[in-house]
Protein backbone atom coordinates (compact mmCIF):
# COMPACT_ATOMS: atom_id res chain seq x y z
CA UNK A 1 0.00 0.00 0.00
CA UNK A 2 2.84 2.35 0.82
CA UNK A 3 4.39 1.67 -2.60
CA UNK A 4 1.14 2.64 -4.35
CA UNK A 5 0.89 5.94 -2.41
CA UNK A 6 4.55 6.76 -3.14
CA UNK A 7 4.06 5.92 -6.85
CA UNK A 8 0.96 8.16 -7.08
CA UNK A 9 2.82 10.97 -5.28
CA UNK A 10 5.78 10.70 -7.70
CA UNK A 11 3.44 10.73 -10.71
CA UNK A 12 1.67 13.85 -9.43
CA UNK A 13 4.95 15.68 -8.78
CA UNK A 14 6.47 14.72 -12.14
CA UNK A 15 3.23 15.40 -14.03
CA UNK A 16 2.80 18.80 -12.34
CA UNK A 17 6.40 19.73 -13.11
CA UNK A 18 6.04 18.79 -16.77
CA UNK A 19 2.79 20.79 -16.97
CA UNK A 20 4.38 23.85 -15.36
CA UNK A 21 7.36 23.85 -17.72
CA UNK A 22 5.40 23.22 -20.88
CA UNK A 23 2.80 25.98 -20.43
CA UNK A 24 3.20 28.30 -23.35
CA UNK A 25 3.61 32.06 -22.78
CA UNK A 26 3.47 31.96 -19.00
CA UNK A 27 6.45 34.33 -18.64
CA UNK A 28 5.24 36.87 -21.20
CA UNK A 29 2.39 39.29 -20.40
CA UNK A 30 -0.61 39.03 -22.67
CA UNK A 31 -0.95 41.85 -25.16
CA UNK A 32 -3.98 44.06 -24.63
CA UNK A 33 -5.47 45.61 -27.71
CA UNK A 34 -5.87 49.35 -27.26
CA UNK A 35 -9.24 50.33 -28.69
CA UNK A 36 -9.73 54.11 -28.80
CA UNK A 37 -12.92 55.54 -27.37
CA UNK A 38 -14.83 57.31 -30.13
CA UNK A 39 -15.47 60.98 -29.53
CA UNK A 40 -18.37 62.93 -30.91
CA UNK A 41 -17.61 66.44 -32.09
CA UNK A 42 -20.55 68.69 -31.31
CA UNK A 43 -21.35 71.48 -33.76
CA UNK A 44 -20.55 75.04 -32.71
CA UNK A 45 -23.16 77.68 -32.08
CA UNK A 46 -23.75 80.31 -34.76
CA UNK A 47 -21.25 83.17 -34.97
CA UNK A 48 -24.24 85.53 -34.56
CA UNK A 49 -24.25 84.64 -30.85
CA UNK A 50 -22.05 87.07 -28.93
CA UNK A 51 -20.43 85.83 -25.72
CA UNK A 52 -18.39 87.92 -23.30
CA UNK A 53 -16.83 87.13 -19.94
CA UNK A 54 -15.51 90.02 -17.87
CA UNK A 55 -14.00 90.19 -14.37
CA UNK A 56 -16.02 91.85 -11.58
CA UNK A 57 -15.29 92.56 -7.93
CA UNK A 58 -11.55 92.84 -8.50
CA UNK A 59 -11.32 89.51 -10.35
CA UNK A 60 -13.06 87.54 -7.58
CA UNK A 61 -16.01 86.85 -9.88
CA UNK A 62 -16.91 87.04 -13.55
CA UNK A 63 -19.89 88.34 -15.50
CA UNK A 64 -21.16 86.14 -18.33
CA UNK A 65 -23.08 87.97 -21.08
CA UNK A 66 -24.69 86.21 -24.04
CA UNK A 67 -26.46 88.19 -26.78
CA UNK A 68 -28.48 86.98 -29.78
CA UNK A 69 -29.48 83.69 -28.15
CA UNK A 70 -31.33 81.63 -30.79
CA UNK A 71 -35.03 81.13 -30.07
CA UNK A 72 -34.72 77.32 -30.10
CA UNK A 73 -32.28 77.32 -27.14
CA UNK A 74 -33.95 76.03 -23.98
CA UNK A 75 -30.99 75.96 -21.60
CA UNK A 76 -27.32 76.89 -21.59
CA UNK A 77 -24.86 74.90 -19.52
CA UNK A 78 -21.56 76.54 -18.63
CA UNK A 79 -18.21 75.36 -17.35
CA UNK A 80 -15.52 77.80 -16.32
CA UNK A 81 -12.15 76.17 -15.63
CA UNK A 82 -9.01 77.86 -14.35
CA UNK A 83 -5.83 77.48 -12.33
CA UNK A 84 -5.48 79.19 -8.97
CA UNK A 85 -2.39 81.25 -8.19
CA UNK A 86 -0.98 78.23 -6.34
CA UNK A 87 -1.45 75.98 -9.40
CA UNK A 88 -4.57 74.09 -8.31
CA UNK A 89 -7.07 73.36 -11.13
CA UNK A 90 -10.59 74.55 -10.28
CA UNK A 91 -13.86 75.19 -12.00
CA UNK A 92 -17.42 76.43 -11.80
CA UNK A 93 -20.43 74.68 -13.35
CA UNK A 94 -23.91 76.03 -13.90
CA UNK A 95 -27.06 75.97 -15.99
CA UNK A 96 -29.17 78.84 -17.24
CA UNK A 97 -32.78 78.53 -18.40
CA UNK A 98 -33.27 81.00 -21.23
CA UNK A 99 -37.06 81.41 -20.90
CA UNK A 100 -37.10 82.67 -24.51
CA UNK A 101 -34.82 85.64 -23.76
CA UNK A 102 -32.44 86.86 -26.47
CA UNK A 103 -29.99 88.31 -23.93
CA UNK A 104 -28.67 86.43 -20.90
CA UNK A 105 -26.48 87.92 -18.19
CA UNK A 106 -25.04 86.35 -15.02
CA UNK A 107 -22.85 88.63 -12.90
CA UNK A 108 -22.68 86.45 -9.79
CA UNK A 109 -20.27 83.70 -10.87
CA UNK A 110 -17.71 83.54 -8.07
CA UNK A 111 -14.27 82.11 -8.83
CA UNK A 112 -14.15 80.02 -5.68
CA UNK A 113 -16.30 77.88 -3.42
CA UNK A 114 -19.54 79.05 -1.84
CA UNK A 115 -21.62 77.33 0.82
CA UNK A 116 -24.45 78.67 2.99
CA UNK A 117 -23.90 82.20 1.73
CA UNK A 118 -20.17 82.20 2.61
CA UNK A 119 -17.63 82.22 -0.24
CA UNK A 120 -13.91 81.42 -0.28
CA UNK A 121 -12.42 83.10 -3.35
CA UNK A 122 -9.58 81.50 -5.30
CA UNK A 123 -6.66 83.91 -5.40
CA UNK A 124 -4.32 84.53 -8.32
CA UNK A 125 -6.63 83.59 -11.20
CA UNK A 126 -5.31 85.24 -14.37
CA UNK A 127 -7.24 83.44 -17.11
CA UNK A 128 -10.22 81.13 -17.51
CA UNK A 129 -11.51 78.73 -20.15
CA UNK A 130 -15.21 79.04 -20.88
CA UNK A 131 -17.26 76.20 -22.37
CA UNK A 132 -20.94 76.69 -23.16
CA UNK A 133 -23.39 74.04 -24.31
CA UNK A 134 -26.50 75.46 -25.94
CA UNK A 135 -29.28 72.86 -25.72
CA UNK A 136 -31.37 73.38 -28.84
CA UNK A 137 -34.27 71.50 -30.43
CA UNK A 138 -31.81 70.08 -32.99
CA UNK A 139 -29.36 68.93 -30.33
CA UNK A 140 -26.52 70.57 -28.41
CA UNK A 141 -24.19 73.18 -29.89
CA UNK A 142 -21.02 74.41 -28.20
CA UNK A 143 -18.94 77.53 -27.69
CA UNK A 144 -15.39 77.58 -26.27
CA UNK A 145 -13.02 80.45 -25.62
CA UNK A 146 -10.25 81.49 -23.20
CA UNK A 147 -10.41 84.84 -21.43
CA UNK A 148 -7.85 86.91 -19.54
CA UNK A 149 -9.05 87.78 -16.03
CA UNK A 150 -6.96 90.59 -14.66
CA UNK A 151 -8.89 92.09 -11.73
Amino acid sequence: MKKVIIAVFILLVVGGGVFAFTRKGSSEPAEIEDIPTPTVALPTISSDVEVDLTPVNGGKAVKLSIDNVPSDVDTIEYEISYMTGSGIPRGVLGKITTEGKKTISRDDITLGTCSSGHCVVDAGVTSVDLSLKFNTLDGPKVFRKSYSIQG
